[in-house]
């Protein structure tokens, strides 16, 4: 199935606009907006890591659990 389809139609529409942006770029400008791209991909993902662990409680269950160990 295509992934465009699962889309919202204003999501479509913006991507639509990105692809004839893209397309008008020279092979440099694409390769530097891929770069950009990937970097504020792994940027996402880490706040979301962030957002996730600080929702579940995680970073202070593993805090407690070091400190325990270095202590103990």
């Amino acid at each position: 199935m295509d992934i465009r389809q699962q889309l919202p139609l204003e999501q479509q529409f913006e991507l639509k606009v990105f692809e004839a942006q893209v397309r008008r770029l020279s092979q440099e400008e694409a390769h530097e907006l891929l770069i950009q791209l990937r970097e504020a991909m792994l940027h996402q993902t880490t706040t979301f890591r962030e957002i996730l662990k600080e929702a579940w409680g995680i970073d202070k269950n593993v805090d407690v659990t070091l400190s325990l160990l270095t202590d103990g």
